[in-house]
């Protein structure tokens, strides 16, 4: 499985497993995690901080807000952390994202009109 990293006071490693997603389901309150896109760009710190944690457990909530404000204009765009963040969580619950249907383009042969000429 591909490494979801943040690049901050140095490299860390998110991970979204059940302690990570009892966390989350508990703060916002069973929110539908797979609709990512309705949360707003500070909801996606403590979602940093969740995926962070496991890996150092005397991590907080503000110094992952540090952490990312230090690497803002630097590394990372606010929208950069919020991808990343998303993609960890969907490849980590195993969730694969909707894929838009692509309309087909190619014109029915009702209305194609012919090329050929009769004799």
């Amino acid at each position: 499985m591909k490494d979801y990293v943040l690049n901050l006071d140095k490299p860390r490693k998110l991970k979204f497993g059940f302690k990570a997603t009892r966390l989350i389901n508990e703060k916002f309150k069973k929110r539908d995690l797979t609709k990512l896109v309705e949360f707003a760009l500070e909801e996606f710190i403590f979602l940093a901080w969740a995926g962070l944690m496991w890996e150092d457990e005397s991590l907080k909530e503000e110094d992952v807000e540090r952490l990312l404000d230090e690497k803002i204009g630097v590394e990372y765009s606010q929208n950069d952390i919020a991808n990343i963040v998303a993609e960890a969580m969907t490849a980590h619950s195993g969730v694969k994202p909707e894929k838009k249907k692509v309309s087909e383009t190619i014109p029915s042969k009702k209305h194609a009109k012919s090329h050929l000429k009769s004799a």
